[in-house]
């Protein structure tokens, strides 16, 4: 039988194969036997990171890139998809604030403008307007979550820099009822307790024609910060609700339809505490810190409500999939409607910031047509418009002893209440091809080209009145070429480009610097990263073995970048502006390797990365040869995994450790904040039958406290670094039918 490997989410029977292909180089846990005896292989997965009409195995793909089965995610007990992130070299995630995380690639990280690593769910993007933040997912029941390291801006376009993530969600299987439920419960050390309900049931509609998949999972975490000013214990619970919903139709051999729905509700708080996992916030009175007529030290509590974080995403799909014997053709259409919730504190000053995006909102529509050739040459061709919004509210409020002191306060430009909000939308469109050419029976040349433009427009909603809007187009490329000199050895050189589009600047960031003698431009530059990169992938021991490697070099220019400054006298007013400011480069290492002997499969993983600053950039807190803002200098991974009978049910066990060095951020003046270097250590210990299974899970095992990560703006205004879980262990109980 032969399962053609079609693009895209698996459609037209193609999830069913992928299913079968569930062993990972990271650790993995499936075996294959043998008429004779039992026979523990490693096994491929096949990828359609390549965007063609069939999918390549990943040790053949030549790109650096890593897999994750959702069946090994759910082995490992990994809860959520930024966790399954930071065990791919070169990956790190930044949790600065428990609304959404900065995922950053081989040391390419921004806190202002655009993402700059792509993120989707099937093929349909996860992209937001001048937000460089994406969202956590709960991964029970994925097929699998794909890692592209690298510039990938021919295929994906603007916002992958540093890479691409893509989670790929199980289809439905025609013909077939079945389902699967877990439940869990585990205990924090000095802090609440946490449960778990999720479930997935497949359901065949019409026989070999039309399928549903439901997925539902709670996740209810309990907290482990304190706030002893306020009598509240515990109070960073979070609260995650999200429900899948896929349904594939198949009228004919050559069509399938697939309807599509994820929702999810994350509601919590900022996990920020000193290293007793307390937080002692206070708002100070505004008056007192800035010396106005008849203040006193008068201070207030900070409770929970001022650390509120909450987010809601609802993603709708509809891909249409065409398949002859030559080409295949694909229609993705997607609505992305989102929107979050924070509450700030900044006790340094007195002031409570609350922001609110009412709309996060985004349409996107992509056709890509690729050619099916028994020749020497193939080549996927395709265009994509996107239709984006944001709009934003933003509320500063004062804590003052003597509300008649506002009158003072208003004339240095201070308000009781400072309101802004404004619109920001985004029209843009790219056209994009890749051509295959093999040369000869070992060598293959892929060039890749893509054209964008980008028009957007910035509106105040809040009377000042302002409107600006300005326009970008950029073109990228990738050059290709990879050498399969015997079946199980692969050698490529890949030179690819990434980019971001610009931003627009308001009337008064251009008004401010001009009162200090600084000429702003209308209009951001787009940035753009280009990647060298060497790499290679082998097979060895008759499977047994699988290694990897890669060896980059990267350049980032024109940095957008964000200064502050303060007005001249009488104003004395904080202000600030972003810059198309200096270059980044630097030069990194990548390994992978995993070994199976029986029922042990021993991996280890890790990236070097060596990203500095060319320059320094005035009012950005930045200097020449610093280390990129959030990025880790290295990064390792290492795992064991061990399956042995125990009568007629299974043992498992998973022993999992994950090393991020330490991270900087840099903030005015000269202002820079380090995190610490931290391992995390997890373990599964459990039994496994044909229809049930149970384990005892332990997090953080070692009970580590570190500082896991925070911007300097931050710290600099008293709010504390954000704080890892410590020590949980619990059971968890898996039933499939």
């Amino acid at each position: 039988m032969t399962i053609r490997r079609r693009d895209g989410n698996g459609q037209a029977n193609i999830g069913r194969g992928l299913a079968l292909l569930s062993v990972l180089i990271a650790a993995n846990t499936a075996s294959a036997q043998s008429q004779q005896e039992e026979e523990f292989l490693l096994e491929e997965i096949v990828v359609t990171a390549l965007r063609r009409a069939e999918g390549t195995s990943l040790m053949d793909t030549s790109i650096s890139m890593d897999a994750m089965t959702g069946e090994d995610l759910e082995a490992k007990g990994v809860g959520s998809v930024m966790d399954a992130l930071s065990m791919s070299p070169g990956v790190s995630v930044a949790k600065s604030s428990a609304v959404g995380n900065a995922v950053q690639i081989r040391g390419v990280s921004a806190i202002i403008g655009d993402a700059v690593v792509g993120y989707y769910m099937d093929d349909l993007p996860y992209t937001r307007i001048s937000a460089n933040v994406a969202p956590d997912m709960n991964p029970y029941d994925l097929n699998r979550v794909e890692v592209l390291r690298g510039p990938q801006g021919t295929l994906f376009g603007a916002g992958s820099q540093g890479g691409v993530v893509r989670i790929i969600t199980q289809d439905p299987i025609m013909n077939q009822f079945e389902g699967k439920f877990t439940a869990g419960y585990s205990a924090t050390g000095g802090g609440s307790d946490s449960h778990k309900v999720q479930g997935a049931i497949n359901i065949p509609l019409i026989e070999d024609t039309l399928a549903m998949r439901i997925v539902a999972a709670q996740v209810d975490s309990g907290g482990y910060i304190d706030l002893p000013l306020t009598g509240e214990n515990d109070f960073n619970e979070l609260d995650d609700s999200s429900h899948r919903v896929k349904l594939l139709w198949t009228p004919t051999e050559e069509l399938s339809i697939t309807a599509s729905y994820w929702h999810s509700d994350r509601n919590g708080h900022e996990n920020w505490a000193e290293d007793d996992l307390k937080a002692y916030y206070t708002f100070t009175n505004f008056d007192a810190v800035f010396g106005l007529p008849g203040a006193t030290e008068l201070t207030q509590p900070v409770g929970s409500d001022s650390m509120i974080a909450e987010t809601r995403n609802d993603l709708y799909g509809l891909t249409v999939d065409y398949a002859t014997d030559s080409f295949t053709f694909v229609s993705t259409t997607s609505y992305l409607d989102g929107g979050y919730r924070s509450s700030l504190p900044i006790p340094a000053v007195g002031v409570r910031s609350a922001r609110e995006f009412e709309e996060l909102d985004t349409f996107a529509q992509e056709f890509k047509l690729s050619s099916i050739n028994e020749g020497s040459w193939n080549w996927t061709v395709g265009a994509i418009y996107l239709d984006m919004e944001n709009r934003d509210v933003s509320i500063s409020t004062l804590f003052a002893q003597d509300p008649a002191n506002f009158a003072i306060l208003a004339a240095f430009g201070v308000n009781e209440n400072t309101v802004s909000e404004h619109e920001l939308t985004s029209k843009s469109w790219a056209v994009f091809g890749e051509s295959v050419h093999e040369l000869g029976d070992q060598w293959e040349l892929t060039l890749g080209l893509r054209y964008f433009e980008d028009e957007r427009e910035e509106i105040s909603l809040d009377g000042s009145g302002y409107k600006v809007d300005g326009s970008w187009d950029q073109w990228t490329g990738r050059i290709n070429l990879a050498w399969r000199p015997v079946e199980d050895s692969l050698y490529y050189i890949n030179i690819a480009q990434g980019f971001r589009a610009g931003g627009l600047l308001g009337p008064q960031a251009i008004a401010d610097a001009a009162s200090l003698g600084v000429n702003l431009p209308s209009l951001l530059d787009p940035d753009e990263v280009i990647s060298y990169e060497v790499g290679g992938k082998w097979t060895l021991l008759n499977g047994r073995l699988q290694l990897e490697s890669a060896i980059y070099h990267l350049q980032w220019d024109s940095i957008q970048s964000f200064v502050t400054a303060v007005t001249p006298p009488p104003e004395n007013r904080a202000t600030g502006w972003a810059v198309n400011g200096n270059e980044a480069s630097g030069t990194g290492f990548e390994f992978g390797a995993a070994y199976q002997i029986e029922g042990l499969v021993l991996s280890a993983s890790g990236n070097w990365s060596k990203m500095e600053y060319e320059g320094s950039i005035p009012g950005a807190g930045i200097e020449d040869g610093a280390t990129m803002m959030q990025t880790p200098e290295l990064t390792l991974s290492a795992s064991a995994s061990y399956h042995w009978p125990v009568g007629e049910f299974e043992g498992v066990a998973f022993l999992g450790a994950t090393y991020t060095d330490e991270r900087s951020d840099y903030s005015p003046p000269d202002l820079t904040y380090t995190s610490d270097a931290f391992t995390l250590v997890n373990a599964r210990v459990g039994v496994v039958a044909e229809h049930w299974s149970v384990f005892l899970t332990g997090e953080n095992i070692t009970d580590q406290n570190p500082e896991v990560s925070q911007l300097a703006a931050l710290i600099q205004f008293g709010v504390d670094p954000v704080r890892m879980r410590p020590a949980t262990y619990g059971v968890e109980v898996n039933y499939k039918f």
